[in-house]
């Protein structure tokens, strides 16, 4: 199954992921019948932080975000490759035009205020970026889940079962 015909975008971090959040977020959704397409920047062996391997569907450079019914940006300090990669913000900017849903956890939160997604959303993430995400316009919460409009943060790894079940709330609704 997939939600209005279009799968779920996870963007993977191409090492130092955490594990946990991707494996219960895709878990979680892939239960409710939604396909889960991988993207990343490195075309295989996509490293975790407890030394996991994945191997994505296709490169982040590749994605059109058009083909995907919303994105997830799984964390870890890996996710920081996200801050400052264009074609992520590029994807962003794609799926908030289009009111898909954004999820972001732990770190990965900071490349949506980059992207320019957080002023004036109600956000969370990693107690370590929590000044970034203010400094980009955000009311940063520091609860373990929000969701503000289209956008779905994420605390961390302590977090991780209450992110996935919000996923799977977001992509029932779409």
């Amino acid at each position: 199954m997939s939600v209005n015909g279009r799968a779920v975008l996870f963007l993977l971090p191409a090492t130092a992921y955490r594990q946990e959040e991707y494996e219960a977020s895709r878990e979680a959704l892939e239960k409710k019948g939604v396909k889960i397409i991988v993207a990343s920047t490195v075309a295989s062996n996509a490293k975790g932080s407890n030394g996991g391997l994945v191997n994505p569907d296709l490169l982040i450079d590749a994605v059109k975000p058009e083909e995907y019914a919303g994105v997830v940006l799984i964390g870890g300090h890996g996710a920081s490759q996200f801050w400052h990669d264009s074609k992520t913000h590029e994807i962003l900017r794609a799926h908030h035009r289009d009111g898909k849903t954004i999820a972001a956890i732990d770190r990965a939160p900071v490349a949506l205020g980059v992207a320019g997604l957080l002023k004036g959303k109600k956000v969370t993430g990693h107690i370590s970026i929590f000044e970034k995400l203010i400094n980009y316009g955000a009311d940063y919460t520091g609860q373990k889940v929000e969701r503000d409009g289209n956008i779905l943060t994420g605390e961390g790894a302590y977090a991780t079962t209450l992110f996935a079940e919000e996923l799977v709330k977001a992509f029932s609704k779409n």
